[in-house]
């Protein structure tokens, strides 16, 4: 929005008054610092107006907080567990502290009366009934009246409402309520006390004052006689009820007592009472636990005679047990001596069986080498004897005469390679390649070749050769070794031990 006088000068004509005004405008939105530095001086102002006009504030702004808190808590948890430490941890204390009271006053009362003829009864009672013997003895001891409840404003300390029970001897209400607060008052001025602390209870002779201070009121309930653990609890959750339900009227509070009218009814339950039935009677319990006692005490002292008694008889036939256990024992070695003897004579003779069998066994051991050693050698020149071998054949035949000499030979060798190595643990096989002259074409000299190499096998086979111990080839075959093939018409033999 910059230019000559001109344009400055129509624009002003055209906008008027409110020109300068969208120049402001225009700086804030260019200069949104300075916008923000005049926003952070009337923020809190802002809030705390609009906070007191309704709760549109604290609706708008409650997910963002809770968001916050979300957010706070997940990133760095620790943080505000500290925080909350000196709040939490006080009122933790408090709560484990009134329940260690409340379960030692329950056992002190329960004690009190293990130990006499009443405890007994009760015991029995617990059996018969199925219960714990503790609940039975509470049921039994705890004797209360609840006379008096009031309920106090806790900042002011007036009294809000008051019920009592019929058979109770009540004063001022309104003068209890005072002295309430200014007992408070005086100890928390008197002796150095947290300032969280609270009192709670106060006893004189047969009456005790029980107190729950709760947010907005304190609710105080006057006992005589013994206080159970059940009132306290009573006590806690009329508190948190009275302040749940009256929670408008303790915020609009302002001296006028008809706002909690009907807070008479929740008063009213806590005026609860518990009565002994006594019972006259003989004491025929403590007769019998008397002859129980009396007859325990005499079968405990014939038990113990017949136990000395046993004893000595016991000890009687220990010693004769131990007279003839030393006679055996003499019996005993001396057979042992004479076994002895007899041990020692079989273990010479044992000792010469053994070394003739060493000898035995090592001569056998000896002859083993010594045949597997000359069957090494045999089946060596055996393998040479018929790998040195060959079967002639005529021109372009392929025939073989069972009765041939050299083929007799042959199959004999074979026979004695197989059972040589079959005593060493080895299996034999003997490859026969048969081969060709250069008479023929190539197709014709591999039949031909193979031709032969199968009939000497079947030759062989039936001159009493095993069949598994021979094996026909072609010299022509891709594989076969460079030794084997020939250029002549005849068969050649290669010994193989598996």
């Amino acid at each position: 929005m910059t230019g000559t006088p001109d344009v400055e000068q129509l624009r002003r004509l055209l906008f008027g008054k409110d020109y300068d005004a969208l120049l402001a405008l225009k700086e804030q939105f260019e200069h949104s610092d300075k916008y923000s530095a005049s926003v952070a001086g009337i923020i809190s102002e802002a809030l705390a107006l609009r906070g007191s006009q309704d709760d549109s504030l604290s609706e708008a702004l409650a997910p963002t907080v809770e968001l916050a808190l979300t957010s706070s808590i997940s990133n760095n948890p620790r943080r505000i567990a500290d925080m909350l430490y000196p709040v939490m941890g006080p009122a933790i204390r408090k709560s484990i502290n009134q329940a260690l009271s409340e379960a030692l006053e329950n056992l002190n009362q329960v004690l009190e009366n293990s130990l006499s003829l009443r405890s007994w009864k009760w015991r029995f009672d617990a059996w018969r009934t199925g219960q714990s013997y503790a609940k039975v003895a509470l049921l039994h001891t705890l004797v209360y009246q609840v006379e008096q409840v009031f309920l106090i404003h806790r900042e002011s300390g007036l009294l809000l409402q008051h019920v009592e029970s019929p058979q109770a001897i009540s004063k001022d209400p309104e003068m209890v309520s005072g002295m309430l607060t200014a007992i408070q008052d005086f100890i928390a001025d008197s002796f150095a006390v947290n300032q969280a602390d609270t009192l709670r209870t106060l006893s004189l002779g047969e009456l005790t004052v029980v107190i729950e201070h709760g947010p907005q009121a304190v609710l105080a309930m006057v006992v005589r006689g013994t206080v159970p653990s059940e009132l306290h609890t009573l006590l806690l959750e009329t508190s948190a009820a009275i302040h749940r339900q009256y929670a408008a009227a303790f915020k609009a509070y302002d001296g006028d007592t008809h706002l909690f009218a009907n807070a008479n009814n929740l008063l009213s339950d806590c005026l609860k009472s518990q009565q002994q039935r006594k019972s006259q009677g003989s004491p025929w319990l403590a007769w019998l636990l008397l002859a129980t006692v009396l007859a325990g005490t005499v079968f405990w002292l014939y038990t113990a005679y017949q136990a000395e008694q046993a004893q000595q008889q016991q000890a009687e036939q220990a010693r004769q047990a131990q007279q003839q256990a030393m006679q055996t024992l003499d019996e005993r070695l001396q057979q042992l001596q004479t076994n002895t003897s007899d041990l020692q004579q079989s273990l010479r003779t044992l000792s010469d069986e053994q070394r003739q069998q060493n000898t035995q066994r090592r001569q056998e051991i000896e002859q083993k080498t010594q045949q597997r050693s000359d069957d090494e050698r045999t089946l060596a020149g055996l393998t040479r004897e018929i790998e040195a071998s060959n079967y002639p054949f005529a021109l372009g035949k392929a025939d073989v005469a069972l009765d041939e000499i050299s083929l007799v030979k042959l199959g004999k060798s074979i026979q004695s390679l197989v059972s040589t190595a079959q005593r060493v643990g080895k299996i034999p096989q003997v490859m026969i390649v048969g081969n060709a002259d250069q008479t023929g074409n190539e197709t014709i000299n591999q039949k031909l070749a193979q031709q032969r190499a199968e009939n000497l096998r079947d030759a062989l086979v039936r001159n009493g050769v095993p069949a598994f111990a021979v094996v026909a080839y072609s010299a022509a075959q891709a594989g076969q070794p460079a030794t084997l093939q020939k250029n002549e018409r005849s068969t050649r033999y290669r010994v193989g031990l598996f």
